[in-house]
């Protein structure tokens, strides 16, 4: 009785999208040609940069209090 029921369509069916067309996902990829290490080496360079901006963000946040509580 319940084994005869077609499957719901709730969600995108991506096993039989066909992505071998122009427009599959690996053709748009940025990292493209890139290996590992230099993908690794670049995701760490982004994450130093954020870290940086973050403590910028975190000290002028320190030194405006301070200057708050001193009256300036």
């Amino acid at each position: 009785m319940f084994a005869n029921q077609p499957p719901r369509r709730d969600f995108a069916d991506t096993l039989t999208a066909g992505n071998d067309g122009p427009w599959a996902w690996a053709a748009l990829s940025r990292q493209e040609g890139i290996d590992a290490n230099e993908l690794t080496a670049t995701t760490d360079a982004e994450d130093r940069h954020l870290l940086g901006l973050v403590l910028c963000a975190a000290a002028a946040t320190l030194l405006l209090a301070v200057a708050a509580s001193l009256g300036f």
